[in-house]
Formats: C-alpha cells, sequence, structure tokens
C-alpha cells in the first residue's frame, strides 16, 4: 500500500539515495556522485526539515520503504498575488515506475497545494528526460515561455 507522510531525520540515507538516482538522470548533475555531493545533499535536506515554515519534504512510501520524494519550496508569486511552490527533487525509484505510482504521488501533492492554498506550482525538468517532461505533460503542467537561468555564488 502507498502512502505518504512529511520526512523526517530518520529518512535522510533513503533520500540522498533517492537524490543520487535522481542526479545521475539530469546533465545538468553529471559526475557529481561522490562523498562531497552526498554531504551537501544532507545538509541541504536537514535545512528544509529544520525550516518547514519554507518548504516541506514529502516521502511516498510502500509498507515501510521510501520509494520517491519531492522538494516543496514555499514561496510568493507578485503575478498571482499569493502563495506558491517550487517543486524540485521529485523521484520515482526506478523499481517502482511504470506501476502508477508517481500519478498517485503527484495528485497528491496537488490536491496538497489546493487544501493549503498555494496557486501555483512551477518545476523544472530536465530537457533531456523525455520519460519525465511526458510525466509532467500528463500530470497537467504545461510549458512557460520562461528560461531557467542559474549563476552559483559561492
Amino acid at each position: 500500500m502507498l502512502t505518504i507522510t512529511k520526512a523526517g531525520e530518520e529518512e535522510l540515507e533513503a533520500m540522498c539515495l533517492l537524490l543520487q538516482e535522481l542526479f545521475g538522470l539530469e546533465r545538468d548533475f553529471a559526475g557529481t556522485d561522490n562523498a562531497d555531493t552526498t554531504a551537501k545533499q544532507e545538509a541541504g535536506l536537514r535545512l528544509i526539515l529544520k525550516h518547514p515554515e519554507r518548504g516541506q519534504l514529502l516521502l511516498l512510501k510502500r509498507g515501510v520503504k521510501v520509494v520517491g520524494m519531492v522538494n516543496l519550496i514555499f514561496t510568493f508569486s507578485t503575478f498571482e498575488g499569493g502563495p506558491v511552490i517550487m517543486l524540485e527533487d521529485f523521484i520515482i525509484a526506478a523499481e517502482e515506475r511504470g506501476q502508477g505510482s508517481g500519478r498517485f504521488f503527484m495528485d497528491s501533492i496537488v490536491a496538497y497545494a489546493k487544501e493549503q492554498g498555494f496557486l501555483r506550482i512551477t518545476l523544472l525538468a530536465d530537457a533531456d528526460n523525455a520519460r519525465a517532461l511526458h510525466f509532467y505533460e500528463a500530470a497537467g503542467y504545461g510549458y512557460s515561455n520562461m528560461r531557467c537561468l542559474r549563476l552559483v555564488v559561492k
């Protein structure tokens, strides 16, 4: 049976494994699977857990096993005039894909957003990941004319 729970520190290892799987699928993060990257992932996850007013980590579980995760970042939109979600790190474990688990999880995320009064969900997806893009389109996401630009400031 599939369930959705809020993540806790006890699931950090499972979330890091899922993030490694996700980043292995994305060209922007290719070749970053190392101890330093795992430490950064864990630090980022701990920050989100410490600040639930700024974001939420949700887990998809089959029984007690974590088989999916998502990072929902809370922000505001001047265009929408209210709270919105930036959806990041949506991943379903490879062995769980193709069984409807991702759709169940995404539908639950959208329901959560509506219940909490969010007005929009925005996400970024790897341009080369046709399977993910098809999944998001089938879930109702549309393309924007906006482009993602990034500046590392560390």
